[in-house]
């Protein structure tokens, strides 16, 4: 438990990288002749999944900022459902302007209702922390998104949440208006019935770390990255790129067998209209092939750009994958290997 600890730590740190190219070889299978098309994402059905029992929300504080402001706060809230059931199979963001994005784990108990995070919590790695020690990922958002934004699972499939845990709010916020303007985020989950549940999801999150990218120039990060041979196949049923306002595409593509090279992923990058793309049937990357995903921004300032937050960039993807075993984490870091890891044990389990 502590390898896994000590990898997701640095999955969300901030640890030196540099800036790799992107390939250009040709995406026909062997012999020359063209591979069967690769699965295509779409973008999440709005309401609620099928076969819904209960759920719970969650309100933050109204926060005002004015123009160009940036804040980063934090909120734990009691994970309180309603029904019988732990699974839950889809959820909902609903914000006005101003919010950057929010991370929303869960965690084991550390107090009773509805605070602040303590000034001490880990606001870089602490996330980490929280799934390692069996929490969810409850919500990952596109960025600055603005209205309502659906994560919907297909039909039957959900994450788990345990009793005896908290719902974590780290948030950051962006106002990017002329205006002063006041940022109230709601978040809904819905649970399903239990008995309908065909696969228990785990959390994905993909990262290229500290890389840099030049003044008034384009620059392209790729990460290959390989399964173990020893897993199950890999099934990817939702997928959110994560970058920045200088972000112009964020691709992932297989790596290995009948699809080798070609993209299951084709994004801008960055767009506050809505980024998440549900998979089904699911993208499945099998044991010993892999899977590459690379980052090209467009850098406009008079200053080189780097891993962080304001005026820099990031290179990440969320998601979610079955089996939960097989739900693998994959982090690219100065000059090394992508090293991939399986999701820890949902719910505190060993």
């Amino acid at each position: 438990m502590k390898s896994n600890r000590l990898f997701l730590v640095a999955l969300l740190g901030l640890v030196p990288a540099v800036v790799a190219g992107c390939s250009t070889e040709s995406t026909q299978g062997e012999g020359g002749s063209p591979s069967v098309d690769p699965p295509q994402g779409e973008k999440p059905e709005d309401g609620p999944p099928a076969f819904v029992v209960g759920g719970f929300s969650v309100e933050l504080p109204p926060l005002t900022l004015k123009s160009g402001e940036e804040q980063f706060p934090c909120f734990i809230a009691p994970l309180e459902i309603d029904g019988p059931s732990k699974v839950v199979g889809g959820g909902s963001l609903t914000v006005g302007k101003g919010m950057h994005h929010g991370n929303i784990t869960t965690r084991p108990k550390t107090g009773e209702g509805f605070r602040p995070c303590p000034v001490d919590d880990d606001a870089i790695a602490g996330e980490a922390t929280d799934i390692v020690k069996g929490g969810a990922v409850l919500f990952g958002s596109t960025t600055q998104i603005e209205g309502t934004e659906w994560r919907r699972f297909p039909d039957g499939m959900g994450f788990p949440v345990a009793d005896g845990y908290e719902i974590v709010m780290r948030m950051h916020y962006l106002n990017p208006t002329p205006d002063e303007i006041t940022v109230t985020p709601k978040y809904e989950w819905f649970t399903i019935d239990e008995s309908k549940v065909t696969e228990l999801l785990g959390p994905v999150i993909w990262r290229y770390s500290a890389f840099e990218i030049p003044q008034h120039a384009d620059a392209t990060v790729t990460a290959d990255c390989t399964l173990p041979t020893n897993v199950e196949t890999m099934h990817i049923v939702d997928m959110l790129p994560h970058m920045h306002k200088l972000g112009k595409h964020f691709e992932a593509d297989f790596m290995g067998g009948a699809l080798d090279k070609k993209a299951f992923l084709d994004s801008p990058g960055y767009n506050p209209d809505g980024l998440i793309e549900s998979f089904d049937p699911a993208v499945e990357i099998e044991p010993g092939n892999g899977f590459s995903f690379s980052c090209t921004w467009e850098n406009t300032f008079d200053k080189t750009i780097v891993e962080g937050t304001g005026d820099n960039e990031m290179c990440m993807m969320f998601g979610y994958a079955y089996p939960y075993a097989s739900a693998f984490s994959a982090f690219k870091a100065s000059d090394g290997a992508c090293v991939v890891i399986a999701a820890p044990p949902p719910g505190g389990s060993e």
